[in-house]
């Protein structure tokens, strides 16, 4: 066999191995809900809890998840964690990261919010989802923040 069948037959083989390891249909992410957490310091932190859905055939073993969630296009709340359940098949798991808050913008949300009150408050969710042995998810979502998303707040205020 010619040098070149052979290296046209081994990038044929590499190429295809490499589409069977990823093999994964994309994952979903939802912002489920927003609560307070215990802080440390003077920074206030958020637990933000995501909905999941894993519509392979087969459980994930999740490395680590960061996020990053803009409110009102302001970067507001970030986290990362390593301790992540299971992705089971075929299923929907609620996983919960705590965040910390970045002040500057929280503060230039806060002056949004009281010159657009009563108007809806767009959010942007930014997560990377890092299962093992396959290349990372990168996932955005976009939506309105409401009622049932702050409740974790509304009852702290209470």
């Amino acid at each position: 066999m010619s040098r070149w069948k052979f290296i046209a037959l081994l990038s044929a083989f590499l190429l295809s191995g490499c589409a069977n390891i990823q093999g994964l249909q994309e994952l979903d992410v939802s912002l489920n809900k927003i609560s307070a957490a215990p802080s440390t310091g003077l920074s206030p932190r958020f637990n933000v809890q995501l909905l999941v859905s894993n519509p392979n055939g087969q459980d994930l073993d999740i490395e680590g998840v960061s996020l990053y969630l803009d409110i009102a296009d302001q970067k507001i709340l970030s986290g990362v964690s390593n301790q992540i359940p299971t992705l089971a098949a075929y299923s929907e798991t609620a996983i919960e990261i705590q965040t910390s808050v970045n002040l500057f913008y929280l503060y230039k949300l806060l002056t949004y919010l009281t010159q657009h009150s009563g108007e809806d408050i767009k959010y942007q969710l930014k997560t990377k989802i890092d299962p093992k042995g396959f290349v990372a998810f990168e996932l955005n979502k976009e939506g309105l923040l409401n009622e049932n998303l702050l409740q974790g707040l509304t009852n702290l205020s209470k």
